[in-house]
């Protein structure tokens, strides 16, 4: 849900000696994750979970990481929501769309990998779990669940209410086409009876 590809620990830059367990997720974006964090607990991201999100995803201010635990400091960022990009131009819009599909390729790739070290996940957008390595090894699944759980349940409710609102909609088109074809038949048939009316007032005269 939550588009993780690769999982796996390297050695903290930031923190000598401790690992981070780096979850890669292609697709994600910095407003898929602002919009994900508003529907969290409290409007902020899971306490332990950070998103790093390269600079070559955020051309106006360079690398992005976001911390969980707390509320993002949207002054801080530059990036427009979903709501934002009203009215922005269609070009824009398809150059995200295919930059997804990009991102999907990725994702499709990733079954050939057997490390994380095969590839410079710097260059990805990514979720990280600090001092991983201090959880103990038979309650690490448990720590990514209780990780990831929150956010992929924000992502499974949008996608059950996106589906269950084009369900809706394809209904009502089919309604609309429906009565389309029904108000036609009715045009025709009131046309056929009009003419055959006429023909008879003629037959009498």
């Amino acid at each position: 849900i939550l588009g993780i590809d690769l999982v796996g620990m390297v050695t903290s830059i930031d923190a000598e000696g401790t690992k981070e367990c780096i979850l890669r997720s292609p697709g994600l974006r910095l407003r898929h994750w602002i919009e994900i964090s508003r529907s969290l607990p409290r409007g902020a991201p899971t306490k332990g979970l950070d998103v790093i999100l390269p600079s070559r995803f955020n051309a106006d201010q360079g690398e992005v990481e976001i911390r969980g635990g707390k509320k993002i400091d949207m002054s801080t960022i530059l990036v427009k929501t979903v709501e934002e990009n009203v009215g922005e131009e269609e070009e824009e819009w398809d150059a995200l769309d295919q930059e997804e599909v990009e991102s999907m390729k990725e994702i499709s790739s990733a079954l050939n990998v057997k490390a994380i070290d095969e590839v410079d996940v710097e260059n990805y957008p990514r979720f990280l779990i600090r001092d991983f390595d201090a959880v103990k090894q038979g309650q690490r699944i448990d720590a990514l669940l209780k990780a990831l759980l929150p956010a992929s349940k924000v992502v499974f409710e949008k996608q059950k209410a996106d589906k269950e609102k084009a369900k809706v909609a394809a209904e009502l088109r089919e309604k609309r086409e429906m009565m389309r074809k029904q108000q036609k038949e009715r045009d025709s048939m009131s046309a056929r009876n009009l003419g055959l009316g006429g023909q008879v007032v003629a037959d009498t005269f």
